[in-house]
């Protein structure tokens, strides 16, 4: 057990530095978003600290960092741009990773810290962007206009049809029985 709580205190200085870079590359991202150098360094955190939150059994550590883990993906792989909803959630995430970090080292427990509003901020932000591919974006260029016909168009108003009247019924012939 001893060796275990070693590997926590370990886990817990390696996670608060990696944090600490990982608040310098998120303000520089802000200047170079599309810096894949930026992008691949906060991704490697992220997943520094999921692997070693699931091999410790932090289930909550690691439910959170996979969830921004995927958003960082998106964002490295360049299939995403930083934006404002996409920098917010990743800093909320930060902020939750921070909290349970803290949890761990005052009661080695994850403590009370919800992580499900976070991990679902993440959801739809990514569904955000899905929903903006799926939509199909109009083409800028404007249709050709038709040439004008030089013949006037007069109106003509439709022929009135008259309903058509059920021929009357002739009486059935009588059978003989």
């Amino acid at each position: 057990m001893e060796d275990l709580d070693e590997i926590v205190r370990e886990f817990l200085v390696e996670s608060h530095e990696n944090l600490d870079q990982l608040d310098s590359d998120l303000v520089a991202l802000e200047g170079s978003p599309e810096s894949r150098e930026l992008l691949s360094s906060v991704f490697r955190t992220i997943h520094t600290i999921k692997g070693t939150s699931g091999f410790l059994a932090f289930g909550k550590l690691e439910k959170l960092t996979h969830a921004g883990e995927n958003l960082l993906v998106e964002l490295r792989d360049g299939r995403r741009s930083m934006d404002l909803p996409t920098t917010d959630v990743l800093l909320e995430m930060v902020d939750g990773v921070r909290s349970i970090l803290q949890a761990i080292e005052s009661s080695s427990t994850e403590g009370d810290v919800d992580v499900a509003p976070t991990v679902e901020r993440i959801r739809v932000v990514l569904e955000q962007r899905d929903q903006v591919e799926e939509t199909p974006v109009p083409d800028p260029t404007p249709a050709p206009e038709a040439p004008a016909d030089p013949t006037p168009v007069t109106e003509v108003a439709p022929p009135v049809v008259e309903p058509a009247t059920a021929p009357e019924a002739e009486p059935a012939a009588k059978v003989k029985a």
